[in-house]
């Protein structure tokens, strides 16, 4: 049994993903800025849920810290939490876009894994799951900030991987690829199930301990790259 704080979890991948963890017996904390679907997942799964805006940053680190708390320790950080404003050529986002876009895809998730560090190092122990994107490897027209502010997170993981591997602290970063989520102003069948994105993520909860997953790269069988 893990303690585990997922963010990002009202909608979604960090929904099933609350859902999928919970199921197998694992403490979980969730949180999101939709306090209907976090009271609807706290029913469905007996969780612990906190609200809070992760692109604030204060809310961000209180919010960690009354996770902390509430599980009396922390074992897993899943730093799921994104947002993409819209799609738009660079000579037109704005500034306002460009921070709010900061604050949640790269900031946060930055603070996050810090406070993490402190907590974990002390035990020797402990693994940082960060859901990047396959945006991350690519160069998609009217996705700049997104994909800057990924690349930015995929970056950030990397490096936190050499700094927390030799207190025993493993740092995997993730790429999932399409998943129909309403992340997305279409519907898309033909990609991943939220569901089961969730699933690939919890198995790594499930590794060997001599066994880390740096990065892991995964998509729809209808995406080749």
């Amino acid at each position: 049994m893990k303690k585990v704080l997922v963010t990002g979890a009202t909608s979604g991948i960090g929904y099933e993903l609350t859902k999928a963890l919970c199921a197998k017996g694992h403490r979980v904390v969730a949180t999101g800025r939709n306090e209907n679907q976090l009271a609807k997942l706290q029913q469905q799964t007996g969780c612990h849920t906190i609200a809070a805006d992760l692109g604030n940053a204060d809310e961000t680190l209180e919010m960690f810290h009354m996770a902390h708390q509430a599980l009396d320790g922390l074992d897993v950080l899943i730093n799921n939490a994104g947002m993409n404003s819209r799609k738009c050529p660079i000579d037109e986002f704005t500034l306002e876009e460009f921070d709010a876009q900061y604050a949640v895809n790269l900031r946060a998730p930055a603070l996050l894994s810090r406070e993490a560090l402190k907590v974990m190092k002390p035990n020797k122990s402990g693994h940082i799951i960060n859901i990047v994107s396959t945006v991350a490897k690519r160069a998609n027209e009217t996705m700049s900030v997104y994909t800057a502010m990924k690349q930015g997170f995929a970056g950030f993981s990397a490096i936190l991987m050499k700094e927390a591997q030799p207190h025993g602290i493993k740092v995997s970063s993730l790429f999932p690829g399409g998943t129909d989520t309403n992340f997305r102003e279409a519907e898309r069948p033909e990609y991943m199930h939220p569901a089961s994105v969730a699933q690939t993520i919890a198995l790594l909860l499930e590794l060997p301990d001599d066994v880390v997953m740096h990065e892991m790269t995964f998509r729809p069988p209808v995406e080749l790259e």
